[in-house]
């Protein structure tokens, strides 16, 4: 018997030199960001629903995953080529957005955009 938990505590050991926990400061670190995406995602859902808010679309020229997920749903950066109102320009934009999403979310894709009439780098995927 004390064999045997000489062993688990033998695994134990092993496991946690492959998998380090985070010191308390990347802990925090990682809290932030998550912190910071859930208020971007309600800052999101306001513009989509904004009246002055102006209609676009996007054309997605790259993305990438930024590491963080929100209810399981992964939060993702895009290069993105803008057009609204006759002119286009390029922005990078950061949202959350549903697992179900992300295959549609590929180079070259055109999506429907709501573009804060204040800041037109302030954007939401609709």
């Amino acid at each position: 018997m004390f064999k045997d938990l000489r062993d688990m505590s033998k695994m134990a050991k092993d496991v946690q030199k492959q998998h380090p926990r985070p010191s308390l400061r990347e802990g925090i670190s990682m809290a932030k960001g998550a912190l910071s995406d859930v208020s971007a995602q309600g800052e999101a859902q306001q513009l989509a629903q904004d009246p002055n808010a102006r209609d676009g679309t996007a054309e997605i020229k790259a993305i990438r995953d930024t590491g963080l997920t929100v209810n399981e749903n992964p939060s993702i950066e895009m290069d993105l080529a803008v057009t609204a109102a006759g002119f286009t320009y390029e922005t990078t934009h950061t949202q959350v957005v549903s697992r179900l999403q992300v295959p549609q979310l590929q180079p070259g894709a055109v999506v429907n955009v709501k573009i804060d009439a204040a800041d037109q780098n302030k954007l939401v995927l609709v």
